[in-house]
């Protein structure tokens, strides 16, 4: 995703036009590829693992690398890891502790 870049000069304008309050029109968008998907929005969100959950992230990025492929990024495959589950009927009504999450997680899994 590109940056924005913000300069004093396009957020106060030039000190002529401050002084003239001269209106200076709003630039063309970018012109976008025909081939090229749309940007989707993205949110930030912190995801607190322990020690073992994070090395079986880094084994995953890893033997996709060593096999051939690209490494993949622990946000990239926490994001597959949701979309993936979206696609199923995960059934969360009730769960009151860790561990019954777990289970119905991975009984999930086997179906």
């Amino acid at each position: 995703m590109k940056r924005a870049r913000v300069t004093e000069e396009l957020a106060y304008g030039s000190a002529l036009e401050r002084l003239t309050g001269a209106d200076r029109s709003a630039p063309a968008p970018p012109q976008k590829e025909p081939n090229e998907l749309p940007e989707i929005a993205r949110i930030k969100l912190s995801v607190f693992l322990n020690g073992a959950e994070d090395a079986y992230l880094e084994t995953l990025a890893s033997t996709a690398k060593f096999s051939g492929g690209k490494k993949l990024s622990k946000t990239r495959l926490i994001a597959a890891m949701v979309r993936a589950f979206s696609a199923t009927n995960l059934d969360v009504r009730g769960v009151k502790t860790d561990e019954e999450l777990f289970k119905r997680v991975t009984a999930q899994l086997r179906q």
